[in-house]
């Protein structure tokens, strides 16, 4: 879809570039950003920030507008064309899990293969050792819900709380397929899974099954066509916000090019990337074994930085009338602050100038907050109005320059009422009158009579 024109367009926004240099990244973000061919930097980016996410189940944020603390949750996928790259986002994820996360699972996993070896070849009425309490994080997309439960479940009897699961698929198709199975639709749980202290759970009657309630907390890591990304985000995934949970990776569009070409890792930069992986471990487990403490991340020296940018961009939304402007920016927000305090982090782990890394981090939040609203709004700002429109009979997207913008300087009301009723919204015109005299955009200058006072951009 066209979005109103306040927003560039990808291959715009992909001109503008990212706002940091490679070297300017922290660690692995630098390592892996410096090896992107050319076009690709954002991609990489983004397709490194969930596994490291993963990574870091202990980190604590306080988001600006939340009053309980976050954790480092984010939805990842990579959308693109059959052949247009996407490759390259499972190297980076083995590069990432297949230094921490896959080798430990791979033993806990043999153990409960043991452990159901042993049961199948047990002799009549032969007891058996209790089921192992293994710890697995990486987890397919195939999962049932109930084994999803069980798994968290270890993890509180083990440790006391969640860690953070790590699901990845090369093919959103098996989601797509996995979620025709009640017991393998994970939409909801995924909605949950965004929020720290959100809990899910089962409860069966059978004592051959597992009951529990769980907080569950993931990161994901999806590639997908666009069809396919189509065929997940059905209506209802629409309507209940699994869109505006995850972020759009945009794979540019290539048509005629070459393919590119993606560089192997030198040993120096493999060194230094598994050093730090292996200091974000550290950071979750003590040598015992045991959990670390939570580590509070303070983070309020951005936020003046996230009230100013959500302000703006509700503001724009109030003077477009676009619902999906206001939902959409608000997720996108915290997306972006979860970028943003990951980098934070690993900037502090590196030691960099306080100055330095706080300066980076706010170029960060700006340029992502953008991108992942305006990936939000493209792909799905029109089908969202329809869909909000329909169900609750609000007003439907207003192309740009919005309402606001249409209006002259000086208009009655009646003008607007009318200008209202062509545009086919379903906000009345008196409604518009109030919020706009309340947010300072217009004054009364006689009776039936108003005038802009142009406080803030319009566009």
């Amino acid at each position: 879809m066209k979005t109103q024109n306040s927003f560039p367009s990808l291959d715009e926004q992909a001109s503008a570039g990212f706002p940091l240099r490679p070297s300017e990244l922290p660690s692995p973000l630098r390592e892996i950003v410096s090896n992107a061919p050319e076009g690709l930097i954002l991609q990489y980016f983004l397709a490194s920030v969930s596994p490291l996410c993963a990574l870091l189940p202990r980190v604590r944020l306080r988001y600006y507008y939340d009053g309980r603390p976050s954790a480092l949750l984010l939805q990842v996928i990579v959308v693109g064309a059959q052949s247009s790259g996407k490759s390259y986002v499972c190297i980076i994820e083995d590069l990432i899990m297949g230094y921490t996360l896959k080798e430990h699972d791979k033993g806990e996993r043999q153990k409960e293969q043991d452990h159901r070896e042993r049961k199948r070849c047990r002799k009549a009425n032969e007891r058996l050792e209790p089921e192992p309490l293994t710890i697995i994080r990486l987890i397919p997309p195939t999962i049932s819900k109930t084994m999803l439960v069980k798994r968290t479940a270890n993890h509180m009897r083990r440790y006391g709380c969640s860690l953070t699961f790590f699901m990845f698929s090369d093919e959103l198709a098996q989601m797509v397929d996995a979620g025709k199975n009640g017991y393998s639709n994970l939409r909801t749980i995924l909605r949950n899974s965004f929020d720290l202290g959100a809990t899910f759970g089962i409860d069966f009657m059978s004592a051959e099954s597992y009951s529990a309630i769980v907080d569950i907390n993931m990161c994901t890591l999806f590639c997908a066509t666009p069809s396919a990304l189509d065929r997940y985000m059905d209506e209802d995934s629409i309507e209940g916000g699994n869109i505006t949970r995850c972020i759009l990776c945009m794979m540019p569009d290539q048509l005629g090019a070459d393919g590119y070409r993606f560089r192997p890792y030198t040993e120096e930069q493999l060194s230094a990337i598994r050093a730090t992986l292996d200091r974000m471990m550290e950071d979750t487990f003590k040598p015992d074994g045991t959990l670390q403490p939570e580590n509070h991340l303070d983070m309020k020296w951005i936020d003046s930085t996230v009230a100013a940018w959500c302000r703006a961009k509700g503001h724009q939304a109030l003077l477009n009338g676009s619902t999906a402007l206001d939902v959409f920016r608000k997720r996108a927000s915290v997306n972006a602050y979860r970028m943003t305090a990951l980098c934070y982090y690993l900037y502090q782990l590196q030691g960099t100038a306080e100055s330095k890394a706080r300066r980076h981090c706010k170029k960060l939040y700006t340029f992502l907050a953008e991108y992942c609203l305006h990936t939000l709004l493209e792909m799905w700002g029109e089908r969202f109005e329809e869909i909000h429109k329909k169900s609750s009979r609000r007003q439907k997207q207003v192309r740009f320059p919005g309402i606001y913008a249409l209006l002259p300087e000086r208009f009655s009301r009646q003008m607007l009422y009318d200008l209202v009723e062509a545009s086919d919204l379903c906000t009345s015109g008196r409604k518009f009158l109030y919020l706009w005299t309340k947010s300072g955009d217009i004054e009364l200058v006689e009776n039936d009579l108003y005038r802009k006072t142009h406080k803030t951009d319009a566009k």
